[in-house]
């Protein structure tokens, strides 16, 4: 329905996406979560390509996806290359932030 409402690269989407993927990590769906944390991380980050400016649930999105990518067993280095791969479009590195 969000989606629906606000077009799929909305912010109010990815905090969304944000939460659905928290709820399937809580109940060790992991695999199912990824791509949704992954998606609204790209959302916020398009939308600081978009607006020049951070928004605000960018880095807790990026904390979720760093907890969820290590709880599946990504070392340090794994964790930052997936963040600067979905950042390196947009000309942002995001890992080791």
């Amino acid at each position: 329905m969000t989606e629906h409402s606000f077009g799929p690269d909305h912010p109010n989407v990815a905090i969304r996406l944000n939460n659905l993927a928290r709820l399937l990590q809580a109940t060790n769906r992991l695999t199912e979560a990824e791509p949704l944390l992954r998606r609204a991380v790209e959302i916020f980050v398009r939308f600081v390509a978009a607006t020049g400016h951070e928004h605000p649930h960018l880095r807790a999105v990026i904390e979720n996806y760093t907890a969820l990518l290590q709880e599946m067993g990504y070392n340090e280095e794994q964790v930052n290359a997936e963040l600067d791969k979905i950042g390196s479009p947009f000309g942002m590195k995001l890992g080791s932030e």
